[in-house]
């Protein structure tokens, strides 16, 4: 009989996992049963115990998904998609943590739009990154698309209201896990932060929002996120009706939805939107267990009192979606007219003109959706946690190295340049780019360990104070900036506004 190694009993069962290098991975742990059958579009339940010792040496089937193109996503982990998806993977240092509680752990969430993407999305892999720099890191998979944020509450009733929200489930689901199996692991349950960049940080929102997430996590990281991109009810019944009639389906039959192939519903789904147009389509639905209110107004009442938030968005967001739709830029004044009217429309664009006069028609309608989509809804979630909580806010003007110039600033670049941070300054040791990548990393890392983002060789990063707009504006030299893009930010209206699609989709 083989000797048995890195076996952690968990709640479920004991499971065995493998060491490479100096790490210890689990990788495709179960934490919840499979979503099918009855079960699909339905809250996570608790996975069947199993007896013996499961062996989980390679990642589980990844979540149904279309063929949506989010650059924060990475390319998909493999073409294994299946509804039974909801796995969770754990890496470790293979030398214990000198501190008896265990070593701090950091939870990512992937992104990718709600529509794409894995727990192993590229870069992130198994964690390595973080690992070595003494963390316990764990990932995981849960409901895409139709799959995860379908609402059927219009047409079967008040017993489906979390339908649309089920992927956010998952999620609330895999942080009890962690909760509940970590210090198995080599974790320390009371120091658990929340990371996600793209989707992953939007979902980092909804979570300190919901209360059926409260006290799982003690600190979090929002990468161009806010806490704003959820569906109202009548958002989401308009793309229920939407999806039901590409299924063939009325109102009358959706409960037909339970027994359809999962590869048809991604079918349809893809005919609602796909590539880059989808990106923004499936979302949580305000109402359910999980997010009763706007996440924005619960954080600001206080939903996360105490936990500390690094919260930041990049320079140039939309000019990664000008490379995946050249129409991106034209879209800007038809969206913010349906947001706000005509009027404030023109007084959002012509204040961009006013402070940007270098860019063209084309450029500042990207300045505009990055804004729109990320900077503006992460200055007022860092505004709304501030009231609560130590906050900390960035802006990421750099391009990693190997990539264009004009690049710079681009949604998800963050994500790669801390990622990759270790492997950019080893290969281009006197590139500025490559080092800024390695001074992000040791912030967050300092993050995780410490509790604040202060690492040298950035300046002293103070805490974000909503009246000064302290910023720590990350390019090469990085520096402190208070009311960063000051001009533009006081075109927007005050209040908050519903967040939708960004090219035209019929019937939405």
């Amino acid at each position: 009989m083989r000797e048995r190694k890195n076996v952690v009993a968990t709640k479920y069962g004991l499971v065995e996992g493998t060491t490479e290098g100096p790490n210890r991975l689990w990788r495709g742990i179960p934490y919840a049963a499979p979503p099918t059958g009855g079960l699909r579009y339905r809250l996570p339940q608790s996975p069947e115990p199993w007896s013996g010792v499961r062996l989980v040496d390679h990642p589980g089937h990844i979540a149904w998904q279309g063929r949506s193109i989010d650059p924060s996503a990475g390319a998909p982990a493999s073409e294994d998609f299946d509804e039974d998806c909801l796995f969770i993977n754990v890496s470790s240092p293979v030398t214990p943590s000198p501190d008896p509680q265990g070593y701090p752990v950091m939870v990512w969430i992937h992104g990718g739009g709600y529509t794409q993407g894995s727990g192993r999305e590229t870069p992130v892999g198994d964690g390595e990154a973080f690992v070595s720099r003494g963390m316990v890191v764990v990932s995981f998979n849960y409901r895409l698309g139709s799959l995860g944020f379908l609402d059927l509450s219009e047409f079967l009733g008040d017993s489906e209201r979390d339908s649309g929200a089920v992927g956010l489930l998952d999620q609330i689901f895999a942080l009890q896990w962690v909760r509940d199996n970590i210090i198995g692991f080599g974790g320390d349950p009371n120091r658990i932060t929340i990371y996600g960049v793209s989707a992953g940080a939007k979902s980092v929102a909804n979570l300190l929002a919901s209360p059926l997430s409260s006290g799982l996590a003690q600190q979090a990281i929002s990468g161009s996120g806010g806490a704003d991109h959820v569906a109202t009810r009548p958002q989401a019944a308009r793309l229920s009706r939407r999806y039901l009639r590409e299924l063939g389906l009325t109102e009358a039959n959706a409960h037909k939805l339970r027994a359809i192939p999962a590869d048809d519903l991604i079918a349809a789904q893809e005919e609602i939107a796909s590539g880059a147009r989808a990106i923004w389509v499936w979302r949580p639905t305000l109402g359910s267990s999980a997010l009763p209110i706007a996440p924005l107004n619960a954080i600001a009442a206080g939903s996360a009192a105490g936990v500390k938030v690094v919260a930041g968005s990049n320079g140039n967001e939309g000019v990664t979606y000008s490379l995946l739709d050249s129409s991106a830029g034209e879209q800007a004044e038809g969206v913010l007219t349906g947001l706000f009217g005509s009027d404030r429309a023109h007084i959002i664009i012509d204040a961009y003109r006013v402070a940007r006069p270098d860019l063209n028609h084309d450029d500042i309608g990207i300045a505009i959706l990055g804004d729109e989509r990320y900077g503006i809804p992460t200055r007022r979630l860092a505004i709304a946690q501030s009231m609560n909580a130590p906050v900390w806010r960035y802006r990421y003007d750099g391009c990693p190295p190997g990539l264009p110039p004009q690049l710079a600033g681009g949604h998800g670049l963050d994500m790669f340049a801390i990622w990759n941070a270790h492997d950019f300054a080893t290969q281009a040791p006197d590139d500025p780019q490559a080092q800024l990548c390695l001074a992000m990393a040791d912030a967050v890392s300092s993050f995780i360990i410490t509790g604040t983002p202060n690492a040298q060789p950035l300046p002293t990063w103070d805490r974000y104070e909503p009246n000064a707009e302290t910023t720590m504006v990350l390019d090469s030299p990085p520096r402190i900036e208070f009311h960063p893009g000051a001009q533009e930010t006081a075109a927007w209206p005050e209040e908050t506004w519903a967040s939708g699609t960004w090219w035209p989709i019929d019937g939405l």
